[in-house]
């Protein structure tokens, strides 16, 4: 079929019909004379019915993609603050000393019991005796001692025979020592909270630890160390939470966790650039003063109509693309509505027209389009309304603040007023912000990494790397850092203020990311992992899927266009499909399809795709598991457990674009190719990435592909816009094609970071059509979307399960299977966590939480994810998971402000591999918690197509 696609949209002007559905080619090369066999073209039709491919063409085996990265804990695991192995041997210790207690406590109680009427036979003199025999029996049953002398005790001996007396004999043994054991615990507690200080101390002294603290909690590096207790004890738990995420939790963020290529040694070298959010920000501040506006150029918000055919009589409606950006919890993206246009729309036409063949127009012309009597009050309403938008000046790859100091370098300052007094006034001038603009160089060399540093392409094409350069950190390094960030957010904020964005909150303005300095041991190349990959990838190909939503487009395009029918605007055919309504009844069918085919997606797993979507593919992120006591090397025939399954991801590659200018070259051809191998008939491939202007991780993403842009996107070398490409329909197959000008399959490789269902509802079907695969496995510790159990006022327990071995019982197999898919886990109501509260000493809260582990099989060492009450996510809930122990008052102690008033349940996960399990050593042998993160695809035949 590929080769007929070729032939076909070569020749002169075919697959340029009208989509009537009469006379219209499409890539099968028939006539497009009425509905396909097995489909509806009707606009009320439910999804078609496509061919699943023939048996054969299609193999469960995965193809290793040969892209691998591993990311590397930014600290040792031995900087999790752990208990000293007196702790446990008392906990022990103590729940021995428990359980004797309730053992005997019902013996105890009767034999108590039984004293009383003895007592009350023996006269008047045993009257106080009974009343301490009773109080006993109550201390009993609360595992209490009896609170006797020596003479009470002798006493009620004399009453009492032979078994009564070594029965309570043996109690106050067990109180006494259980006493004591308490006390011992005290103090080792004590004792472990100190090492746990100091060890949270000592990791600030870890090369690029606090120099990333500086970036993510700059206010706590500034003015965390305060000695008064009850601040302390909460920069103490902000401390906490920071060092095990380093030491335990591999999550990229400047040095917090560092990445490699397996196989391969690297430097400790950075990248880094000011955010792009902080960039949008000066843009658009920029834009609305009078000074600087006509600096720059602007695009006025596509328009398109409302319908594909207006019929005899029908009002023209039209749709505008209304952009909309929105910052919280240090990410950016911009909100694309597709909304009535109205009266808009006539403004938006009126400077399409002015503008030039590439749809923007100088400051000048949009004034006199305008016209009025005050024309830039009118051109600040249009900025407001996101009916015109700036033009970033800057490229994919450019350093965007350096473009606008470029571009306003000719412009001479004034003095800056040396009081308030002398201030021109309330609100930034674009002079104020051209000024602040210089101002913020000089903040660069403060935020810039001390160790190592790799500069930002200063334009496309130039080198991605300097060389690496050491660099000798200043005392207050860290500090001088954090202060500098603190500096640029405020900056940031006043020019959203003047952007005239009162509720937008710039947090992110430096973005880092950093190699590590260690020779990696190669993933792909050892033969048991590459084995082990290759089987899981096996059992989870049945369970990747086509989605509904990709037969919901397809349903739409051939409402619009006809069976067989072609469509020359993408965009306006994006656009309605992506109508902002109150309801989408066929967008909520189509994601409730997805979910329920989860379960079983039989034939789905196989439906075709045409030549512009992604063959299957998946990002595994697995760990590796040292046995003890074998330590990096296993024996051959070593039982256990070898490699655990965290997540999968999309396979197209963008989970690992973003480390292409940090990790080099060749990294980057590496990951090319396994992009282009995904989309073998297309005879184009270009990236899909959004937000390049404002979102730095989706910036750093962009330029392994010539751009598709959509609108409000950066440009770049080899750009094609959205508007260039065509969109036509193959009947035979009930698939969709972009075609690129001359007519050839066009792939648009979304190889962004940000997951694709966050899109804006319009870009989100583009996204589906590039990669319509949904990943169904449960075959991965994280699972979404999650569902609470079936008693959920109950503490349940699952059992870890493996992946399907030979010689093992299959998946739920009790863990004897090598590669772990699920960790043992449970979901554990909020109400039940044993968190005794601040008047609890140490002893007491270790004690009950050591209890509730033992109670419910947990082990010591856990990972706790927030779960909300009213189901669902929240950005709240939505955070990195908690390294815990439960024998740790300082642990408990963060976790029990960790948790948030609407979190309803918490899951809560076994540490695997645990700290002693992590086979990878740096230079001082010291265990660093890693993460490999490899790509597999599935080469699909081309019959499939």
């Amino acid at each position: 079929m590929t080769t007929t696609v070729r032939n076909l949209q070569a020749q002169n002007g075919a697959g340029t019909g009208t989509g009537t559905g009469t006379g219209t080619a499409h890539p099968t090369g028939e006539a497009g004379t009425g509905t396909a066999p097995g489909t509806n073209a009707g606009p009320d039709a439910g999804p078609a019915t496509a061919r699943p491919a023939a048996p054969g063409t299609a193999s469960a085996v995965p193809a290793l993609g040969g892209v691998a990265v591993t990311r590397v804990a930014g600290l040792p695991a031995a900087f999790c603050p752990r208990p000293a192995e007196r702790t446990t041997a008392l906990l022990d210790e103590h729940a021995d000393a428990q359980a004797a207690l309730d053992e005997l406590r019902p013996r105890v109680e009767d034999a108590l019991y039984a004293l009383v009427p003895v007592l009350d036979a023996a006269g008047d003199g045993a009257t106080s005796l009974r009343r301490k025999v009773l109080a006993a029996r109550r201390a009993a049953h609360r595992l209490a001692p009896f609170g006797w002398d020596e003479t009470t005790g002798a006493r009620v001996a004399a009453h009492a025979d032979e078994e009564t007396r070594e029965a309570l004999a043996r109690w106050q043994a067990l109180t006494s020592a259980r006493q004591a054991n308490a006390t011992a615990l005290d103090a080792a507690l004590a004792d472990d909270r100190a090492a746990a200080e100091e060890t949270l101390t000592a990791a600030l002294e870890a090369p690029g630890f606090a120099d990333s603290l500086a970036l993510a909690t700059p206010d706590w590096v500034r003015y965390g160390n305060t000695r008064r207790p009850r601040k302390r004890q909460r920069a103490l738990r902000t401390l906490y939470s920071y060092t095990v995420r380093a030491a335990a939790k591999t999550s990229p963020f400047a040095r917090l966790t560092t990445v490699g290529v397996p196989g391969r040694g690297h430097a400790g070298h950075a990248v880094h650039q000011v955010s792009a959010t902080l960039a949008l920000t000066a843009l658009y501040a920029l834009a609305r003063a009078p000074e600087t506006a006509p600096l720059l150029r602007y695009r006025p918000a596509p328009v398109r109509p409302a319908t594909a055919r207006t019929g005899p009589g029908e009002p023209a409606r039209s749709l505008m693309l209304h952009p909309e950006y929105v910052a919280t919890g240090g990410v950016t993206w911009r909100n694309d509505h597709v909304v009535e246009a109205g009266a808009a729309a006539d403004w938006a036409r009126a400077l399409a027209r002015a503008g030039d063949d590439d749809g923007s127009l100088g400051h000048a012309a949009v004034l006199r389009t305008l016209g009025g009597a005050d024309p830039f009050r009118r051109f600040h309403r249009l900025l407001d309304t996101g009916v015109l938008s700036p033009l970033a000046p800057w490229q994919r790859g450019e350093d965007a603040m350096r473009v606008l100091l470029d571009l306003t370098s000719h412009l001479e300052l004034p003095e800056p007023p040396r009081t308030p007094e002398d201030a021109p006034g309330p609100g930034r001038s674009g002079l104020d912000v051209v000024r602040e603009l210089r101002a913020l160089e000089g903040e660069r060399e403060a935020m810039t990494d001390d160790r190592r540093t790799t500069a930002v392409r200063a334009a496309p094409g130039a080198a991605s790397k300097a060389a690496p350069e050491a660099a000798g950190p200043p005392a207050d390094g860290p500090r001088r850092r954090a202060a500098a960030v603190s500096r640029v957010r405020e900056l940031g904020r006043g020019w959203a203020r003047a952007a005239g964005w009162d509720r937008f909150e710039p947090t992110e303005v430096w973005y880092e990311d950093a190699a590590c300095d260690l020779r990696l041991p190669p993933v792909l190349d050892d033969a048991e992992t590459a084995a082990d990959l290759r089987r899981l990838g096996e059992a989870l190909r049945p369970r990747l899927f086509r989605s509904h939503l990709y037969d919901e487009l397809v349903r739409r395009f051939v409402a619009d266009h006809g069976s067989g029918g072609t469509c020359e605007d993408v965009l306006g055919f994006a656009m309605r499909c992506g109508t902002e309504t109150d309801r989408d009844p066929g967008m909520e069918r189509a994601v409730r399809l997805d979910l329920a085919a989860r379960e079983d997606p039989a034939e789905r797993a196989w439906l075709p795709v045409g030549p512009s979507s992604a063959s299957p593919s998946a990002a595994l992120l697995v760990q590796h598991i040292a046995a003890r006591p074998y330590g990096p090397q296993r024996p051959e025939g070593a039982g256990g457990p070898r490699l655990v399954v965290n997540q999968f991801n999309p396979g197209t590659g963008g989970l690992l674009t973003r480390f292409k200018g940090l990790l080099g070259d060749d990294f980057a051809d590496a990951l090319r190719g396994h992009v282009r191998r995904l989309w073998p008939h297309a005879a184009h491939h270009h990236e899909l990435v959004l937000w390049t202007e404002c979102g730095t991780a989706q910036a750093q993403s962009a330029g392994l592909l010539p751009p598709l842009t959509l609108p409000g996107e950066l440009d770049g070398p080899g750009a094609l816009d959205l508007t260039e490409v065509r969109l036509v329909h193959d009947p035979g197959q009930d698939t969709l094609t972009l075609l690129a000008p001359d007519g050839l399959p066009l792939a648009a490789a979304y190889t962004g970071l940000v997951p694709t269902h966050l899109f804006p509802k319009f870009a989100r079907f583009l996204a589906i059509l590039s990669d319509p695969w949904v990943n169904g496995s449960r075959l991965s510790d994280y699972r979404m979307p999650f569902q609470l159990p079936r008693e959920p006022d109950r503490v349940t327990a699952l059992e870890r399960q493996t992946l399907t071995t030979p010689g093992d019982g299959g998946e739920g197999d009790g863990g004897a299977g090598g590669v772990v898919t699920r960790r043992a886990q449970w979901i554990v109501p909020v109400g039940h966590l044993p968190l005794l509260g601040a008047d609890a000493t140490d002893a007491d809260a270790v004690a009950a939480a050591d209890a509730f582990r033992r109670r419910h099989g947990m082990p010591r060492e856990l990972f706790a994810y927030l779960l909300p009450a009213n189901g669902g996510m929240s950005p709240d809930h939505d955070r990195k998971p908690l390294w815990i122990r439960l024998d740790s008052a300082v642990s408990l102690d963060v976790l029990a402000h960790w948790i948030t008033p609407d979190t309803g349940h918490l899951r809560l996960v076994e540490a695997l591999p645990a700290h002693h399990q992590h086979p990878l050593r740096d230079a001082d042998g010291e265990r660093r918690a890693a993460e490999h993160a490899v790509l597999l695809h599935w080469a699909d035949g081309e019959e499939n197509r």
